[in-house]
């Protein structure tokens, strides 16, 4: 049975009010007033007729995205005063070595503290984590034992957060977790409803599809079903969902592999998406434009839904840095 624990009442007011804030600001269509990202260069404009692209940097350089190791999906607390994310010191869809879980507080000035693992990691490969809006859980990904029996593919676990900090680890079961795939990116709404990428494991192979679960009365999670083919489509690959916290807004990356024997449609090899959910059903995915794709490959998206602010990684071949960026989605 899985079950949050009880935060303060303090800090659930908080985490409450920031969630509510950020959903109340995307149901209006427009971010709350908040500084914008320092400008550095961005991609141009897609014609001389569109608006210029908002400016993109790098996030936290030499604190947070380090240039001679690879980071992987930065998160945050719903106050934005702790970043968590993954890192390994080579290409971990590769290597599949040891991953931990790294957190960072933020500093007066906007500065972030130097980085230390989380308790409940620094062991086995821990990817991917994700705080959920209310702040009271962390869903990640994992290839730690279960019941003592060693894994190949990583599952999702989740931690609690309690008076002391995050609890011991609680694997999300049988339901949720195929025997022979890696279950990976997890991302979750106000209610629960909780989305991950699947793929073969340990090799990649065949399709890569995103997949949610809804929670039970109990705490724990049912089957997952399948989303349909306005994000996956039976010829490319479809992962790394990140829902907004009032569920009708999906971005995640699809990947125009060199192998697939299709036709480019995006920018580069993996581009950030977005799909709408009306009426229970996501609509057609749609690029998110030359001002955040490029020849590069994007992944990883993560979005302040409150503050319009859009973070991903890049990656041109070597280690990836997190970026930073106003959100600005298709119509």
């Amino acid at each position: 049975m899985i079950r949050p624990d009880a935060l303060t009442a303090g800090l659930l007011a908080a985490a409450l009010t920031t969630a509510l804030a950020a959903a109340c600001a995307h149901a209006r269509g427009g971010p709350s007033p908040t500084p914008s990202p320092s400008p550095v260069p961005s991609p141009a404009s897609p014609s001389p007729h569109a608006p210029p692209c908002p400016p993109t940097e790098v996030f936290a350089p030499g604190t947070i995205s380090l240039p001679d190791s690879w980071q992987w999906r930065l998160n945050f607390n719903p106050l934005l005063t702790e970043a968590y994310w993954s890192h390994s010191e080579g290409w971990w869809p590769g290597t599949r070595e040891r991953a931990e879980i790294r957190t960072s507080r933020r500093l007066p000035g906007g500065r972030w503290s130097t980085p230390a693992v989380v308790p409940f990691s620094g062991t086995y490969a821990d990817m991917d984590p994700f705080v959920t809006p209310l702040g009271t859980a962390m869903f990640f990904s994992s290839m730690r034992p279960v019941d003592g029996r060693p894994r190949q593919d990583m599952d999702l676990w989740m931690v609690r957060r309690t008076a002391h900090g995050w609890s011991e680890p609680v694997h999300l079961g049988d339901q949720v977790n195929a025997e022979g795939y890696d279950e990976l990116y997890p991302s979750a709404d106000l209610l629960g409803n909780l989305y991950f990428a699947r793929v073969k494991a340990p090799e990649p192979g065949g399709d890569v599809q995103i997949w949610r679960s809804r929670p039970r009365r109990d705490g724990s999670y049912g089957p997952p079903e399948l989303l349909g083919p306005g994000v996956n489509t039976p010829e490319r690959w479809e992962f790394n969902p990140e829902i907004s916290p009032d569920g009708r807004t999906l971005l995640f990356v699809r990947l125009d592999r060199d192998d697939d024997g299709l036709e480019d449609v995006g920018h580069g090899w993996g581009d950030l998406y977005v799909s709408r959910q009306v009426h229970g059903v996501f609509t057609e995915a749609v690029n998110l434009g030359p001002c955040v794709n490029t020849a590069a490959d994007e992944y990883h998206p993560t979005v302040l839904w409150g503050r319009g602010e859009l973070y991903f990684a890049r990656s041109a071949g070597t280690p990836g840095n997190f970026h930073r960026t106003r959100l600005r989605l298709p119509r």
